[in-house]
């Protein structure tokens, strides 16, 4: 299923900047030229030898804000958030390569996603490189290159999807937003607990493991 996206009128190159959230201009692709995009060409560089995450911004390809200490943040919260689903058979989790389609033909990559199998059709994985799911939980880690406003238009994009919880983790404050709709949010210091609500019941985890990811844990000493 293709989605062909919206024709914008922009007047100038600060008309774009401003609608992709003014994000550092090296992560704006100009091959295809920005408005004229689609999710084939997303497809394309993420299978390329070399690998490119691009998200698709109103035909324009804006490449997904990586580092490695967000890199092992994801993993970690990836590894303690599926090993909760799959303890108690709730859903599918999807990683930091796994895009998916939102309103409008827009192409958006979490660093973490989670969908109730209540949402999977007949309980299995559709065969499509990006998927058209609903995810109930989506997670952010904030590389040094995001910005405020493209962050807000991505988690109202979601949103407007279905999603019903979004963590803002940022490791360079040691703090979350946890929003349960486009504008209510919850903020927490680095001794708050991330909760998972009626997405996930009864999940926990306190943000100090979190932010530890990266830091070897002390060694028991041997009697």
């Amino acid at each position: 299923m293709v989605v062909k996206t919206p024709t914008l009128e922009l007047e100038s190159f600060a008309d774009l900047h401003a609608r992709l959230g003014f994000v550092p201009l090296n992560r704006i692709c100009l091959k295809p030229p920005p408005g004229t995009a689609t999710e084939d060409d997303v497809i394309r560089f993420a299978e390329a030898t070399n690998k490119r995450l691009y998200e698709l911004i109103d035909g324009t390809l804006v490449e997904k804000a990586m580092g490695f200490r967000e890199s092992v943040i994801g993993v970690l919260l990836s590894r303690i958030i599926g090993n909760y689903v799959e303890d108690n058979d709730l859903g599918l989790l999807g990683g930091a390569d796994g895009a998916f389609r939102l309103d409008f033909g827009q192409i958006r990559y979490p660093d973490v996603s989670f969908i109730r199998w209540q949402d999977v059709p007949e309980d299995e994985l559709p065969d499509e490189k990006l998927s058209s799911l609903v995810p109930s939980l989506v997670v952010e880690v904030l590389s040094e290159s995001n910005t405020v406003p493209e962050i807000t238009r991505k988690r109202e994009q979601f949103f407007e999807k279905g999603c019903r919880l979004f963590w803002v983790i940022d490791p360079e404050t040691q703090t979350a937003d946890v929003y349960s709709s486009p504008t209510r949010v919850k903020h927490l210091d680095a001794n708050g607990t991330l909760e998972g609500g009626k997405v996930l019941p009864g999940f926990s985890l306190p943000l100090s493991e979190v932010f530890a990811a990266g830091r070897r844990k002390p060694r028991k000493k041997k009697g």
